[in-house]
């Protein structure tokens, strides 16, 4: 198992970051957080399956900290930049967005501030019900350690859940969908013009959705294994946040193990979605094209070159050794 998910967590990682320079150009933040957070978390995946393949020693504790950080954090940033995208398209297809430098700017910093300020902040409240520093599982890595309670539901299941709900919500309740159906024509035309055609529309539609529904999966498997044993009070809580637990794959509780795969088998898939629904459009077939021509063009020239030294080397061989046989 730890070779597939040093395989695909690494692939992944690498191609989340194909699409990302098209959404930089086209100014949607939101999108390019999705990137950039996967690309950081799919890294630590496949570096931590390195390290902790057949161990459960911890060789930094900074390292530790900063990865079960960010992933704590990477619950709520997908799902908070997935209601940011489904709120711009709204405006834009509804024709409510006045296309301004001042209010660009306004959305992108405000987009800044919910797809990385919130998922920090979150990651610091998880303090609240963090026992202690983080657990260690061998095969898999750190991660932050959790008091199943009343106050843990409230600070670090319910803000995912919310936010990829109310993301469904602006789409099933029509609130996207409708004003595109609506303008669809007018839509079409004015901006044809734009990077934002009426195809790539529908594929970030799409791209949203298809991550908060991977969002909500992996947050209900936590709870569920989580809270297998039900919620513990309140009152017993304490926290020594110098104590590290380590657990070996033997000492390491099935469900946790199951948890564990299934959240690293979500982000592969939310990965894959991020990639793919940008492949089908034709901005991202050229892009794929063009890629693919200068890996093949790169591939060429190693093996003329290689060629070339090979023949030289021969002729070498000859020129040296033909005088001594003279």
């Amino acid at each position: 198992m730890q070779t597939e998910i040093l395989v695909l967590s690494f692939i992944s990682g690498v191609l989340v970051l194909f699409p990302l320079p098209w959404y930089c150009r086209a100014g949607n933040i939101a999108a390019v957080s999705i990137g950039i957070w996967l690309f950081v978390v799919n890294t630590i995946n496949a570096i931590d399956a390195l390290q902790w393949t057949g161990t459960y020693q911890i060789p930094s504790l900074i390292w530790c900290d900063i990865t079960s950080a960010l992933i704590t954090a990477v619950n709520v940033a997908i799902p908070a930049a997935c209601l940011c995208i489904c709120i711009h398209l709204e405006r834009m297809a509804s024709f409510c967005q006045t296309s301004t430098s001042i209010t660009k700017r306004r959305r992108i910093l405000l987009e800044c501030l919910i797809c990385f300020g919130v998922p920090l902040v979150y990651a610091a409240l998880h303090l609240i019900v963090q026992p202690r520093r983080f657990d260690v599982y061998e095969n898999f890595g750190c991660r932050s350690a959790i008091y199943p309670s009343v106050v843990t539901l409230f600070v670090v299941w319910i803000p995912p859940l919310a936010l990829s709900l109310l993301t469904i919500f602006f789409f099933f309740a029509g609130i996207t969908w409708r004003h595109f159906l609506l303008h669809g024509v007018q839509f079409s035309r004015t901006r044809a013009s734009s990077s934002l055609t009426s195809g790539a529309y529908i594929r970030l539609v799409s791209m949203a959705i298809s991550e908060v529904i991977c969002t909500i999966v992996a947050t209900v498997v936590a709870m569920t294994f989580n809270l297998s044993s039900g919620l513990a009070p309140w009152a017993d809580f304490t926290r020594d946040l110098t104590e590290v637990l380590s657990f070996s794959s033997a000492a390491t509780p099935k469900s946790i193990t199951a948890m564990l795969i299934t959240e690293w088998a979500v982000l592969i898939a939310q990965s894959f979605f991020f990639v793919g629904l940008f492949v089908l459009g034709e901005e991202g077939r050229s892009r794929l094209h063009e890629a693919l021509q200068v890996m093949r063009r790169a591939f060429s020239f190693c093996g003329r070159r290689s060629t070339c030294i090979g023949e030289l080397k021969g002729t070498c061989i000859t020129e040296r050794y033909v005088p001594l046989y003279c």
